[in-house]
C-alpha cells in the first residue's frame, strides 16, 4: 500500500495539535508538511509553539519546519485546522491549486 502524504493548515492551534496527534503512526497516511501563521513561518513546530494537549509533542512532527499557509510546496491533501473567520480564503486556494 502507497502512504500518502499529508499537511496540516493551522498546525500550532489546539485543533492543528489535534491532527497531528491523529496522524501520528496512522497506516496511509504521514504528515509531511504543516502551515501556519507568518509569525510561525520558517520555525520548526516546537519552537513555533508550545504543546497544548496531554503527552508530548511527537518528535516526527516537532521538526517539521512550518510553512505559510499557500499551496506552493504543500502536498495534496491537506487538513484544514483553522478558524473559520480566516479559513474560507486559505482553503479556496488549496482547492484551487489541485
Amino acid at each position: 500500500m502507497k502512504v500518502i502524504e499529508v499537511g496540516v493548515l493551522g498546525a500550532t492551534g489546539m485543533v492543528g495539535q489535534s491532527f497531528i496527534r491523529f496522524l501520528q503512526g496512522h497506516p496511509w497516511f504521514k504528515l509531511t508538511w504543516l502551515g501556519a501563521s507568518d509569525r510561525s513561518a520558517g520555525k520548526k513546530l516546537r519552537d513555533a509553539t508550545a504543546w497544548r494537549l496531554e503527552g508530548t509533542m511527537p518528535d516526527s512532527a516537532g521538526d517539521i519546519v512550518i510553512s505559510e499557509c499557500k499551496p506552493g510546496n504543500a502536498p495534496q491533501l491537506v487538513f484544514s485546522a483553522m478558524d473559520a473567520s480566516v479559513a474560507t480564503e486559505i482553503e479556496r486556494e488549496f482547492a484551487q491549486a489541485l
